[in-house]
């Protein structure tokens, strides 16, 4: 950890009282970050230090300390407030504020949020948390990098704890005039983190297998859509029937619900609205899952919950799991059902492409699909690539047997 001693970033100044042969004299000693010099020595005015009212032009104590007040004043007024407004502003400070921030204003959700208070509370203030906001430097910042990066943390979370400095120091910026943000990438480097590309999914007949297993239709057509159109699960809790098109085969991603029994709406990570290719397969299973008796209006919900609201996320996912343990296949994870679109739209469609239907804002993140891309001659549309119709999504799932019966049935019939 860094040893360096903060140094305080405020405009300051004190009354020097000097002996010359004239008689004692007053001058100001002042400190102005920004300034150059930075710290200055001026005459201010004789000194009267006896006792009555003092002669013309010269100052007692209380009048010199009056002037160096006015002095300093002005000062600050010249540096835009910065000095005078953090004055006693500490980075605990200005991490209280972001955390505040983050939360209330710009309304990140709770699993983003544990990871900046994590961020904030085991490294960034343990570190920095007294010091002056301002007396925090680029190499102080490098400091923190070269030792999380000399530790057992990974690449990903060194960009993470910085990340989190950023918002910090950027947040420093606007609440108490910061000149200069010391967690900016063109002042401090980033590790680079690199994808394997290794992750755990389904396969096709494991997908299968896992619809089978689904505790309703809904729960099959949900595990479907995930797996072939990779919306991330606060999207697919968010679709209404108004985002799915049927005439022009494509999902409109317009929507994300946060986690926790109180969802909300907001919009998609990537702030911006998508769309996404529907295939045949999602599209007869939505197609079914639209005739139910409620819910099925364009402002409704695709996948709600009971009383036709947004689904909480922990009990989606342990209809999920259950119907994994069910189908005796791997646990993965639920998001690993937007690896298996991703892995298999590589194959059909450039990265560019995958990109956009994945929402990802980084070309590096969509990456990670490369190694599954096949050869030129092996590239199909995305359709093709699922293995056409080897996914049903009208296999009965164990809790909706007579139901999926019947819909199979009618698939079957060119319905």
């Amino acid at each position: 950890m860094s040893t360096r001693q903060p140094r305080t970033g405020r405009v300051s100044g004190h009354l020097k009282l000097i002996e010359r042969k004239s008689g004692p004299v007053w001058y100001v000693k002042t400190r102005v970050p920004g300034r150059t010099p930075e710290q200055t020595t001026t005459f201010l005015a004789p000194a009267h230090v006896g006792g009555g009212k003092p002669p013309a032009g010269r100052l007692t104590r209380r009048q010199a300390q009056d002037a160096l007040a006015d002095i300093l004043t002005e000062e600050r007024r010249k540096v835009g407030q910065r000095a005078y407004d953090h004055l006693g502003a500490t980075f605990a400070d200005a991490a209280a504020g972001y955390l505040h921030h983050i939360e209330h204003v710009r309304g990140r959700e709770r699993a983003t949020l544990s990871d900046y208070r994590g961020s904030v509370n085991n490294y960034l203030v343990p570190r920095w948390g007294e010091w002056p906001v301002d007396a925090i430097h680029a190499n102080d910042v490098e400091a923190l990098r070269d030792e999380l990066m000399a530790s057992d943390v990974s690449p990903r979370t060194v960009v993470r704890h910085l990340t989190v400095a950023h918002g910090v120091f950027k947040y420093a910026m606007r609440k108490y005039g910061l000149a200069r943000n010391p967690a900016s990438a063109d002042l401090v480097d980033r590790p680079t983190v690199r994808y394997s590309g290794e992750f755990q999914t389904l396969d096709t007949e494991q997908l299968a297998a896992l619809i089978r297993a689904a505790a309703s239709t809904q729960d099959a057509a949900l595990y479907l859509t995930a797996a072939q159109t990779g919306l991330r699960q606060g999207e697919l809790r968010a679709l209404r029937w108004a985002d799915v098109d049927f005439a022009a085969d494509r999902i409109h991603v317009r929507r994300s619900a946060t986690v926790g029994a109180n969802a909300t709406i907001k919009t998609p990570k990537s702030g911006h609205v998508r769309s996404v290719p529907m295939v045949p397969q999602i599209a007869t299973a939505l197609a079914r899952l639209g005739q139910r008796e409620q819910f099925a209006g364009p402002d409704d919900l695709v996948f709600p919950n009971q009383v036709g609201e947004v689904e909480n996320d922990t009990l989606l996912r342990r209809r999920y799991y259950r119907a994994l343990e069910d189908a005796g296949l791997p646990r993965v994870r639920f998001h690993d059902l937007r690896h298996a679109f991703g892995s298999t739209a590589v194959k059909a469609f450039p990265l560019s492409d995958v990109q956009a239907m994945l929402g990802h804002a980084h070309i590096t993140t969509t990456m990670r699909y490369v190694h599954h891309r096949p050869g030129k001659d092996d590239a199909q549309r995305l359709a093709a690539a699922f293995g056409g119709d080897s996914v049903s999504p009208f296999v009965s799932p164990t809790g909706d047997t007579e139901r999926n019966s019947e819909e199979l049935s009618d698939t079957n019939d060119g319905v």
